[in-house]
């Protein structure tokens, strides 16, 4: 059995090894042509979030400014403004366009201390989670430096890192031992919430265990940290329809759902409609409105049976997985730097790597390391990734529907068993 675990183990870190040197080569080529291809948007989003901070009101449009975020995501920026708050002013003012901020050493000053903080704690709670040691958890280190959507995140600075971060610490401190650690991962979801709504969609991990009074709690962190902020900002709560208008808008406009950045169910079922009508010439809006539903909150349904089925399972990765895709997938609107938050569901396939089925190895294997792929980003082309990501949630339903069956009858074969154990005793 340890000479098992060993050689998955090798194998482990030779697939890390691979994975590293690839990462590096396929990180450095996203960035050149990026910058090259779409480098109109360099850190457009890293300028767009410290904008929210030093504008007077930015949900009303005073300073040309229409934030969808509650004002928790982009506060704790607000020291990242400072740092190049007079080139930001100047941006904001129209004084200078996004290309002439972005070549500002103060800005780049600011996008580095902020992408190498965030990072280097994704890094650090990263190899906490593994407990790789030695070759194995360089190599996963640089790696997931080198992750495809780190490195999108890193072209369009986007605060998705926050996120991440926040995200990868609920999953890690869920089931510690000490209460004060699982407090504290209540505190990242709702954290996580506060900034980009969505992450509500991971509370069903709590129904799953029934764990009824930090779900109450996360809700409540949850709901003071995105209402009190308005308090800090021009106009109060007035700009909760402000924000709700804004959102609506954004997610409606510019064709989102047919572009090809966004990974979401609602991108998937627009751009299979359009595929209809271009064969057929038939009209399909109303097909596209009722297969976007039926997929974004058909999975919502389908997650919660599949995850309140596997409890006590073996397929720990899988539970976890399908959770995260279902947040990934659910949203109106989900560009792939969103998958960032993939991180941890990657971690927990490696460390169960031996544990894993051989068809299972190379499937989800396969499915990540197109996710994995940064080229997508300079190319801004993510319908393979989009479809691996739907691959995946179906075999995450599999494995986990048919543990579950696995199970069942099993405890129905002990309890016959015993049964007949007790009628031949009493006989």
């Amino acid at each position: 059995m340890e000479k098992v675990e060993m050689k998955s183990q090798d194998k482990v870190t030779k697939i890390l090894f691979v994975t590293m040197i690839v990462s590096i080569v396929l990180a450095v080529t996203t960035i050149i042509l990026y910058a090259f291809i779409q480098g109109s948007r360099m850190f457009s989003d890293f300028a767009e979030t410290l904008s929210y901070c030093l504008s007077k009101n930015p949900y009303t449009g005073e300073d040309g400014i229409r934030s969808i975020y509650p004002p928790f995501a982009f506060l704790p920026f607000y020291l990242f403004a400072l740092i190049c708050k007079t080139p930001l002013q100047s941006y904001i003012a129209g004084d200078i366009n996004l290309t002439q901020l972005s070549h500002n050493p103060l800005f780049i000053l600011s996008f580095i201390l902020f992408y190498l903080i965030f990072m280097g704690l994704i890094l650090l709670v990263s190899a906490k989670v593994s407990k790789f040691q030695g070759k194995k958890l360089v190599y996963l280190l640089i790696s997931i430096f080198g992750f495809g959507p780190c490195i999108y995140c890193f072209c369009r600075g986007n605060n998705i890192m926050s996120v991440a971060l926040l995200v990868l610490l609920f999953f890690w401190l869920y089931n510690s031992e000490k209460r004060w650690a699982r407090e504290l991962g209540n505190l990242c979801l709702a954290g996580a919430i506060a900034i980009k709504i969505y992450p509500l969609l991971l509370l069903v991990f709590f129904l799953k265990d029934k764990r009824w009074l930090d779900m109450l709690k996360t809700l409540l962190y949850g709901l003071a940290l995105i209402f009190l902020p308005f308090l800090l900002i021009k106009g109060g709560f007035a700009n909760i329809k402000e924000i709700w208008n804004n959102f609506t808008t954004f997610n409606s406009g510019e064709g989102r759902e047919m572009n090809w950045t966004n990974i979401g169910f609602d991108s998937l079922a627009a751009k299979f409609s359009s595929l209809i009508t271009l064969i057929t010439t038939l009209d399909t809006t109303a097909m596209y409105s009722i297969l976007s539903k039926i997929l974004r909150f058909g999975s919502i349904v389908v997650t919660i049976v599949a995850l309140i089925l596997s409890k006590n399972t073996k397929h720990k990765m899988q539970a976890v997985l399908i959770t995260m895709l279902t947040y990934q997938l659910f949203q109106g609107v989900s560009y792939a730097y969103t998958l960032t938050m993939l991180i941890f569901p990657i971690l927990m396939y490696l460390i169960e790597f031996e544990n894993l089925s051989k068809v299972n190895r190379y499937y989800y294997g396969i499915c990540f390391a197109i996710v994995a792929i940064s080229l997508w980003a300079s190319i801004g082309f993510f319908l393979i990734v989009q479809l691996a990501l739907v691959c995946m949630l179906v075999k995450g339903y599999i494995d986990l529907f048919k543990d579950f069956m696995q199970r069942n009858k099993l405890r129905k074969e002990e309890k016959q068993k015993a049964l007949e154990e007790k009628e031949t005793k009493a006989a």
